[in-house]
């Protein structure tokens, strides 16, 4: 029998971080075999349900705990300890709840109607084609890196609106779609975050009504239709202030899971019988130990970064009731994207000592040096165009970049 996630009147900030961190051992078993199967396995998104993950960031009048974007953050970390891609699984899913309370209260009652604990993927980039129709929108084509995809209930695509009388230019906006009215391209094949299962979702002249339907501009405002839904300031965030600092946890936490396993590894490990070292303990090198320090100040500075610009937005929004301006939008932006980049440079510390040994599918240091990777790949964390955003600001210039 399924157990039913924990109701807000159960559940704690930090039990969901506790529970996410008694589940990273079990979600690191199978990390191996989740990435050849380009998915993670059922029993780990069951257990995302069962603890209640889901509904971390969802308004309470649905089920929901509108905890703040921390305590997203924090079970991220936790469970990418263990794997990275259920770690990036587990922030899309929580992430993706709030952005679709963003849309008008309709589209909330629709979605969240039978269960709270809806799984939605996105696939934000403008694609296919989206024509105008009697009360919505006709949809046609294909849409990437649908993270999750394999147990998703809803999709939030990207695309253009077209206005209703046709002469004005396309408005780029978000629809969403039932992962009924979906095909799954099965396209996921890479190097990095390749168990979260990334594929591409296809439609085929698909309608969708008015809704279910919002501009990017009014989505990405202080005043979307569907902010009236929250009971708290959770609403109020711009929404690069919210799942980007999730995603950016994920990087942050394969460093934390990759140090402590090699910091393990490390005692029992000796060197080859080949050279005038054979047989030596590996820990009693110094640059090794270096590296481990390394990479050990990289987590620290990592961590303090992030959740310090966590506070500081929370603090703003929550008890001075201030709307965040550009400056503290970019300062966030410019937070998760290098708290990831420190996360690869204590990678890069622990890989240089890894070895043969490291090299090998089975480890958990290589496995969480490539997911880093692919999380600094991500189009929101391109460290070359959040530094010159950033950089643009401060020059007085005009910032170019989402934020």
């Amino acid at each position: 029998m399924t157990a039913h996630p924990p109701t807000a009147g159960e559940v704690t900030r930090d039990g969901l971080i506790a529970a996410a961190r008694e589940l990273a051992p079990m979600v690191r078993e199978e990390a191996e075999r989740s990435e050849k199967a380009s998915r993670i396995p059922e029993f780990a998104y069951r257990a995302l349900v069962e603890r209640g993950f889901l509904r971390t960031l969802l308004p309470k009048r649905y089920g929901g705990y509108e905890f703040e974007p921390a305590v997203a953050a924090r079970i991220v970390l936790e469970l990418a300890a263990g794997c990275g891609s259920t770690g990036w699984v587990a922030s899309c899913a929580m992430s993706h709840q709030w952005m679709v309370a963003q849309f008008p209260l309709p589209c909330h009652d629709e979605v969240w109607a039978e269960r709270p604990d809806q799984m939605v993927v996105t696939c934000f980039a403008p694609s296919g084609t989206c024509e105008r129709a009697d009360g919505g929108f006709r949809l046609t084509g294909t849409w990437r890196y649908a993270s999750g995809c394999d147990y998703a209930d809803y999709a939030l695509l990207g695309t253009r609106l077209p206005s209703g009388n046709g002469a004005d230019k396309p408005v780029p906006g978000f629809v969403v779609v039932p992962m009924s009215d979906c095909a799954t391209v099965d396209d996921w094949d890479t190097m990095g975050l390749a168990a979260t299962g990334s594929h591409s979702v296809a439609l085929d002249d698909v309608f969708v009504p008015d809704h279910r339907t919002i501009p990017i501009p009014l989505f990405a405002s202080s005043d979307a239709p569907g902010q009236a839904a929250f009971e708290t300031a959770l609403g109020d965030y711009p929404v690069f202030s919210v799942g980007s600092h999730g995603l950016a946890a994920t990087a942050v936490g394969c460093l934390q899971g990759a140090l402590d396993e090699f910091a393990g590894m490390l005692k029992e490990w000796r060197t080859g019988a080949l050279g005038p070292t054979m047989g030596a303990q590996v820990a009693d090198f110094q640059s090794v130990q270096m590296r481990v320090g390394h990479a050990g100040a990289a987590l620290k500075a990592a961590k303090a970064l992030l959740f310090r610009q966590l506070e500081e937005s929370r603090a703003a929004i929550y008890d001075r009731g201030e709307a965040l301006d550009t400056d503290r939008r970019i300062d966030n932006r410019i937070a998760q994207a290098y708290a990831i980049q420190l996360a690869i440079q204590g990678l890069d510390q622990l890989w240089g000592a890894a070895g043969g040994t490291g090299i090998r599918h089975d480890e958990i240091v290589q496995r969480a040096w490539r997911d880093a990777h692919a999380v600094s790949h991500h189009a929101f964390f391109n460290w070359d165009a959040l530094s010159a955003m950033y950089g643009q600001h401060h020059l007085g210039l005009e910032p170019v970049g989402l934020y």
